[in-house]
């Protein structure tokens, strides 16, 4: 019984000293910063919102030649960008060597042979320019749009790089595991895919079950690896193709039964007001912003609600989207 007041006392004690283990004054002010110069691009060009939001994306879809691209979106959950679409396959060919050169870097995680996924890098955006070229190209960022509103969020910048061992990757769905299904007919999560090596069934492409975006619900146990259906396709394109899918539609991977290394980056994104996998706001610098525009701002999380700290609601909290349109 005696020891009960100490214990107490040495758990006040301890409440005390916890306040001022992490100064997230560093923190806010950082945050602060971006958001400051995030509303002065804002001010200078808006993103577009309600009717106007769908009007400035019919636009952007026939500018970019892409409503044959947003009609597989609706009926198959997918669309295929060829060669010559998206960027010249220079541009591949140096995002390729860009994934291989950084593969080197000991924060990349091999994922191993079992996971269907290989040698993985996350969070490539802070580390590489030409991931931020990637991110910002027009015509997969129009269906990134399509999918999810202007104010779509970066949720991952990863790199994927399978060797000649690479297993199956089991049929899943990117809302799995982030969505509760029954899922909405409307995206939450789309995937940008870039293909920097030929796609072929050997070489472990991606496979996709067309048109299972619309069942609204996760792969069930039985299907995972049910990559020889009939249902599934294989998606065999050439170097130099992006693939963009829904959240909702089944895919996977084949495995690889040839030599040489498969080798793609992939860009999820999510709407804005879906939590994104990996933290780019404190990762973003000032100069990143200056030299982009809104959208790019947007894509970072800088116009979201949240997060804050100590400080409360940011001004941008006025610019998250408001009249419901889902292409806000």
């Amino acid at each position: 019984m005696r020891e009960f007041p100490r214990r107490r006392t040495l758990l006040q004690s301890e409440r005390q000293r916890q306040p001022n283990r992490m100064n997230t004054q560093p923190l806010i002010e950082h945050l602060t910063a971006l958001r400051q110069l995030a509303l002065a691009k804002y001010e200078a060009d808006p993103l577009p919102t309600g009717e106007a939001a769908r009007e400035a994306l019919d636009h952007e879809i026939e500018a970019q030649g892409l409503k044959a691209a947003v009609a597989d979106l609706e009926t198959k959950g997918y669309a295929v960008l060829p060669p010559g679409t998206v960027k010249p396959v220079a541009f591949f060919d140096e995002l390729r060597e860009t994934l291989l050169r950084l593969a080197e870097d000991d924060s990349s995680r091999n994922l191993g042979a079992e996971s269907g996924l290989g040698n993985t890098l996350f969070h490539l955006l802070p580390r590489a320019r030409i991931i931020e070229e990637a991110l910002l190209a027009p015509a997969p960022l129009a269906l990134v749009t399509y999918l999810l509103g202007y104010r779509a969020k970066l949720s991952q910048s990863t790199g994927l790089i399978k060797d000649a061992s690479a297993k199956p990757l089991a049929l899943h769905a990117d809302h799995s595991g982030k969505i509760p299904a029954p899922w909405p007919a409307v995206a939450q999560y789309c995937n940008v895919t870039w293909v920097t090596t030929d796609y072929t069934r050997e070489n472990g492409a991606v496979c996709v079950w067309p048109g299972s975006h619309r069942f609204c619900r996760p792969v069930p146990a039985d299907l995972v690896m049910a990559h020889d259906r009939d249902e599934v396709d294989v998606l065999e394109v050439p170097r130099g193709s992006v693939i963009v899918w829904h959240g909702s539609l089944w895919h996977g991977a084949v495995p690889r039964t040839t030599g040489g290394q498969r080798v793609t980056l992939v860009l999820p994104h999510v709407r804005d007001h879906v939590q994104a996998q990996e933290l780019y706001w404190a990762t973003t610098t000032p100069e990143m912003v200056e030299r982009n525009g809104t959208r790019f701002c947007a894509l970072m999380g800088l116009y979201s609600a949240y997060p804050w700290l100590q400080d409360g609601p940011p001004p941008t909290l006025a610019l998250s989207a408001r009249s419901g349109s889902q292409f806000e």
